[in-house]
């Protein structure tokens, strides 16, 4: 298979496996009604350390990611600073600056920067999971190749055109741009199943068949625009109901009996018809003629749907409601914000990320996760759908910037709450629901424990040890369930941990892994793992 090569890639090839694990460290004072065990969480931090510090605990549990990373435009200013452990990117990356437009490398850093977090997000997939990543035409060739190489080009299900401005954007050569592009992959595409939209009989009521697809009849007829000669003609309609027109409004020769109709209003003023000759020529089968049992004869259009107009179950590879536009949702954010919406001049509609996770995501119970969580629309449409159908759906944010306690988190504490003046009425008495607001702690490592430079919590160390061990992702926070230390149960096997996060303890004959508690553990009949900072 023809692979993807760039500056720096075998730099970063294996980047994602060395990234140290570090610890979520809770913050009750940013959080809102924090529940101990599996809230949803809001995370400041570098993404590729948050991804990697949530392995232990969510790797194969999360099943609908979506991220909108940077799109590389070069009018961005984000800065490439992954440590990579090699002297040749450390001299490359020396001048560690903005990457912008006149980097004439910003490509090569911007898939540097987007290897290592795929890696880890799939990882943290579950096997019938799948990811939506939203980008634009800058990088949209390279990514579709970076991630046939990260998830495998089996697991490609398709790139949805995103209408986000339909009247187009003057900013693209040639052409007014009027969709983004979202690449969709499956963690493994025999096992993945879409969710569908619900679409009942009243959905589709007013629509009707023909041979070419769905159609809404309309009256041809139009009275409400300002008169034309050019458009009141007669149309022709004989007694099968055929009709014809002709260049110069006589009866066709052939044919017939025909019976002229001509666009008169209901108060016998000259109306117009809808289109004009030659669009009806153009168009024969979209026109059709309906006789009354009053002798009336009435001429028809067939309205075909418009671009996302008709309602289906299955999802479309062209996503446009006008509710998906980004003017909806920067209107939606400042009415949310009104002081703080001047880093985010487009952000994803809600509309949009809920129809992403209904799709992708359709268990009640599912865990979403975005690691480019921007404005927080990703929770936000989370607790739109929950209070919506009763689900129970987790959310994971990830927020590097320094606005993630004053934006993003400030956000989902809002539409928790209640947001005063909202058009929507459950948006104005609050969605409901909590989040854990957590910082990243240090890295777990061996030396800086040694010396007690740096000691994580329990629960920290014990699901770290445990997926580093076994690949098991414990899923929930782990505790010591009795006094030797007894932290997961599994099949066939016993997890220990003898553990304080407190130095002099740890040099103390009791954090010792002696006979004694051998004894008593193996007493119990099952197979065990003990991790302790000694043993005699």
């Amino acid at each position: 298979m023809p692979g993807l090569e760039f500056k720096g890639k075998q730099h970063i090839y294996a980047h994602h496996l060395t990234v140290p694990y570090r610890p979520l460290i809770p913050d009750v004072g940013r959080s809102v009604n924090p529940v101990e065990a599996d809230d949803n969480l809001i995370i400041h931090g570098d993404n590729l350390y948050a991804l990697k510090a949530l392995v232990p605990r969510f790797a194969g549990r999360i099943k609908c990611v979506y991220i909108d990373p940077p799109y590389n435009t070069g009018n961005e200013g984000w800065h490439y600073n992954d440590k990579v452990n090699s002297p040749l990117m450390r001299e490359w990356l020396k001048q560690v600056g903005p990457v912008d437009g006149e980097d004439l490398e910003r490509h090569d850093k911007w898939l540097c920067m987007m290897w290592p977090r795929l890696h880890l997000l799939r990882e943290l997939l579950s096997e019938d999971g799948v990811i939506f990543v939203s980008i634009d035409d800058n990088e949209q060739h390279h990514l579709r190749m970076l991630m046939d190489e990260v998830f495998g080009p089996a697991n490609f299900v398709t790139n949805i055109a995103v209408v986000a401005n339909l009247a187009g954007s003057s900013d693209q050569f040639g052409f007014a741009g009027a969709h983004e592009h979202c690449l969709v992959y499956a963690k493994n595409r025999n096992e993945v199943r879409f969710g569908l939209f619900n679409v009942s009989e009243a959905d589709l009521a007013d629509w009707e068949q023909d041979e070419i697809g769905y159609y809404k009849p309309e009256l041809l007829r139009r009275g409400s625009l300002t008169y034309s000669e050019s458009l009141h003609y007669p149309i022709f309609v004989d007694s099968n109901n055929n009709y014809a027109i002709t260049p110069d409004d006589e009866p066709p020769s052939e044919g017939g009996p025909w019976k002229e109709v001509y666009p008169i209003m209901g108060n016998g003023n000259k109306g117009i018809w809808r289109w004009g000759k030659q669009r009806i020529q153009e168009n024969p089968t979209d026109v059709f003629v309906e006789r009354r049992d009053n002798g009336n004869i009435i001429v028809y259009s067939k309205q075909r749907p418009l671009l996302g107009g008709m309602p289906t179950e299955k999802p479309k590879s062209v996503f446009y409601k006008p509710e998906y536009g980004s003017r909806a949702g920067g209107e939606m954010l400042s009415r949310i914000l009104p002081d703080n919406t001047s880093r985010f001049a487009y952000p994803k509609s809600v509309a949009l990320i809920a129809d992403i996770i209904k799709i992708g995501s359709p268990g009640p119970n599912d865990i979403v996760l975005d690691s480019f969580a921007g404005s927080g629309t990703t929770a936000h449409a989370v607790l739109a759908l929950n209070k919506s159908d009763g689900g129970k759906r987790k959310f994971i944010l990830v927020e590097c910037e320094d606005y993630a306690d004053s934006i993003t988190a400030e956000r989902v504490r809002r539409v928790i709450s209640g947001v005063a003046g909202a058009r929507d009425v459950d948006l104005r008495d609050g969605l409901g629901g909590s989040f854990t607001f957590c910082a990243l702690g240090d890295p777990i490592d061996e030396e800086a424990m040694l010396t007690g430079a740096a000691l994580p919590e329990f629960g920290a160390l014990a699901s770290y040890l445990l997926y580093v061990s076994t690949g098991i992702s414990a899923g929930v926070e782990l505790r010591a369930e009795n006094d030797d230390g007894l932290f997961y149960s599994g099949e066939n096997r016993d997890y220990y941990l003898l553990y304080r996060a407190d130095l002099e303890w740890l040099r103390s004959n009791e954090a010792m892994f002696n006979e004694e508690r051998a004894r008593r553990i193996a007493g119990l009949g099952r197979r065990a793992v003990v991790f302790a900072a000694g043993k005699y």
